[in-house]
This record gives C-alpha cells, structure tokens and sequence, in this order.
C-alpha cells in the first residue's frame, strides 16, 4: 500500500510540529517541519479518499496539534504580507522564488489539514479559546475570495502566460493558493458553526457580530467563486481543480458548505440572540431567496427550512429591537503574540533583512541543493505513481466496444523520443511523455498546442 508517511513514522512526524515565530520562517529547522507537514497534509489527503483509517486526524487531535497549525497559519500570513514586501524591495528580481513558493505553500498544507481534522466534532472540541483565532482567519481569507473574484481573478487566469516574468508568475501563484485556503474556510466556519455548542459564547458572538458570517456568505453564494467561464466553457472547482460541467446547476462542495454555514447560523435560537435582525442585514439575507430554486432544494433538502425562515424574515421585517446583552468577549491571542515577538526583533523590515541571504540567495550550489530538498519532501514521483495506480484501475475496467471501433492501444509512445510512455501532459492529457527530461525537451514545441486546450 502506497503511503507518504508510514504508520511508524506518524507519531514522530506529529510530534515534531511546533509553533514558529515570523524571524524563524524559512529556516533549517522551518523546513524541517514544513517537510512533515506536508507529507501529514498528502497523507491525510491519501486516507481520506482511499476510504481509509484517519490515522492523521486522530493523531492530530489526540495530540492536541490544531491549535500549533492555527499558530503557523497566522505566522506565515504576516511573513506573506509584512515581511515578502520587503524582500522584493531588496531584491525586485531574485534569482530563484521557489523557497518563498514554499512558504506560501506551507499555509495552504496547514489549512487543509485544519479542514480535514475539522470536520469530526472531535476536532472542534480540542480548539478551546483559539476558535477565536481561527474564526478571525477564516473570516479574513473567505473576504480575500471575494476580493479576489471582484476584482477579476477568473477572467485573468484564463490568460496565463508561461513566459511571464518571476515577479508575474509569483504574484499569480499567491492568488491562487489565497483562493484556495479561502475555499477551504469556507468549509471550517461551516465546522465551526455546526459545532457552536461546544464552544464557549464569544464564539458565537465572534462570528454573529464581530464578522457577521451570515452576511459574508450572502456575499460568496451571490460572487460564486467556485465557477467561471472560459474558452472552454463552464467550469468548476471540484477536488482542488477546474473542472469542465455540462450541468450549471450542479452542486459542488464549497457552495454546500457556503448554504449550511448560513443555515447553522441563522437557524440556531441560542446564537441568534445576539444577532440584530436589522433593516440591513434583512435586505441582504433575502438576497439568498433569489437563489433558492427547485433544482438546488432538491439537491441539499435541509434548506427547505432556511427559505421558510427567510420567507417569514421578509414578511415580518425588521426585528432589532431586542437589547443586546452585555458580554466579557475573549480576545484572540495567537496574531497578537506572534506581533509581540516581532516587535522584539525590530519589526518586519529588520526580520526581512536578516532573511536576506536565505530568500535571496544567488548561490547556485546552495540554490540547487535546497531545491533537491523539496523535491524530495513534495513526493512528486510517489504523486505520478499514485495517479498512474488511478489511471490503470480505469483502464482495467471493462468497457463497451462498438462493432468495428477502434480497440485502445496497450501502450503509448513518448512524443519526444517514441520509447513505451504511460504518463501524460496534466493538462491537456493528449501527449504521453516516458519521463519529465522528454517533457521538458518538448515543451517549447509543444506549449502551444497544450496552451489552448
């Protein structure tokens, strides 16, 4: 059985996680635990759709570890935005990005194995007072979404360039993973809000008032980031990629989880106490009731009670006149800490020139080997035989063959260099390749016709 962390290692690769501060960010020891958490991230990932034991998940949280992943979100989102700035000012043309790919990945692994863990109430229970955390974080990625689409992000993605310049291609791929872990929030509030119960009041209030979450995901089901058009046509994010649908009105995951977030919410009597159904905020929540069709009630039946609710919100309009009860409201820690170690060592413009020589390096042996590192930790050969294990059970089932059609071949030849191949192009999947060196040689002849598919 293929693995990327083997049940011997999994307590050790657990255990090693542990909080970082802002100035510890692409260390030796930085990426020592980025390398763990990654194969925990593609493991976890393996378990889930193979059906298996979450062994990850219940040593996750049996280890009390998604409070340190929350930590490490908030710390490689103020290296992202405070401490990156600083970097490019130094060096507006680096010589390799792929260490700062890297950090930027690192939140993206981070947040997926908060979302796997996240959805067993189990995981729910062990945040504690850091579920205010995590609520500020959710809140600010799922807005960044928003911004994100608002401000044309699909249609430019649609109008890649594989020559842009460093500076280009790194911008592009921090919008992508910004919209990837906002989807991903998605996901965790509608966690959180599942499992309000278990957390203490400024939870609820944090998320009712202090970000008014049903308000956000008026704003996300109404921008619909999860679809776009393209040449292609109409698309979808399903598993983590675009996807081409014939069907519009099919459901996928993060508008699910966008419908039963405001349904959580707004249907839980203990939590909307504090929730002032005001002129505003019913003028926005009615806004879902346009988008309330048959198709999509047949689809997820338990909205059948939100448009009842929103139905009698309409006729009976505004209902702010209850008083607001007064609250000692936590306060979230973990951001502020990690500010406060920043400011002991001189703010972020100091912290980026003591990174200086590790992001921006010109040592071409020192560039290559850590390149080797990664290479290694992101198991791309163990991810080519896994999707190549997909592939063949596909081809082994059987299929229906018209009279006189033509019998697939049993095996195809590399277009470089026409040796047997059985790995093809990610993304148009026409051209088969015997290994990366044949791909990468044909390429130049090859992005063309790739580029338009």
């Amino acid at each position: 059985m293929v693995n990327f962390v083997y049940p011997e290692e999994l307590y050790l690769f657990v255990e090693s996680i542990r909080p970082f501060q802002v100035r510890d960010v692409g260390t030796s020891k930085w990426l020592e635990v980025h390398e763990m958490v990654i194969k925990l991230s593609q493991q976890a990932a393996l378990e889930l759709a193979q059906n298996r034991e979450e062994e990850v998940k219940e040593f996750l949280i049996s280890r009390d570890k998604l409070r340190l992943l929350i930590h490490e979100a908030y710390c490689v989102t103020l290296w992202k935005t405070r401490v990156l700035p600083h970097l490019l000012e130094i060096d507006p043309n680096p010589q390799a990005t792929f260490l700062i790919y890297t950090v930027l990945y690192h939140e993206a692994s981070v947040v997926a194995l908060l979302d796997m863990c996240l959805y067993h109430p189990s995981g729910c229970e062990t945040l504690q007072e850091s579920v205010m955390d995590l609520v500020d974080y959710c809140a600010q990625a799922v807005a960044q979404v928003i911004g994100l689409v608002s401000m044309g992000y699909h249609e430019n993605e649609s109008k890649m360039d594989v020559d842009e310049a460093v500076l280009t291609e790194l911008e592009r791929q921090k919008r992508d993973l910004i919209y990837k872990i906002g989807l991903r929030c998605i996901s965790i509030l509608n966690y959180l809000a599942d499992n309000l119960a278990l957390f203490h009041l400024s939870a609820a209030r944090r998320m009712l008032v202090t970000h008014d979450i049903p308000w956000l995901m008026v704003d996300v089901l109404c921008f619909r980031p999860w679809q776009r058009k393209t040449s292609k046509g109409l698309q979808k994010f399903i598993d983590e990629k675009w996807t081409n649908v014939e069907d519009s009105a099919k459901i996928v995951k993060p508008e699910a989880q966008a419908w039963f977030c405001v349904r959580q919410l707004l249907l839980n009597a203990q939590a909307m106490e504090n929730y002032a159904l005001n002129e505003a905020r019913c003028q926005q929540l009615s806004k879902l009731l346009g988008l309330m069709h048959e198709t999509l009630l047949d689809q997820l039946p338990p909205l059948i009670d939100l448009k009842q609710f929103l139905s009698r919100l309409t006729l009976s309009g505004n209902t702010a006149s209850k008083q607001q009860t007064l609250l000692l409201e936590d306060v979230p820690q973990i951001q502020e800490e990690l500010m406060k170690e920043v400011h002991k060592d001189g703010g972020f413009y100091q912290i980026a020139q003591a990174q200086d020589s590790v992001f921006l390096s010109k040592n071409r042996a020192d560039i290559c080997a850590l390149a080797s590192r990664l290479s290694g930790a992101y198991g791309t050969d163990l991810l080519c035989e896994l999707e190549q294990n997909l592939e063949d059970l596909k081809l082994g089932e059987p299929q229906d063959t018209q009279a006189g059609g033509d019998a697939e071949p049993d095996h195809n030849s590399c277009a470089m260099c026409q040796a047997k191949a059985k790995k093809k192009c990610a993304n148009c999947k026409q051209v088969y390749y015997c290994s990366r060196d044949c791909q990468l040689k044909d390429w130049p002849q090859h992005k063309e016709l790739c580029l338009k598919k």
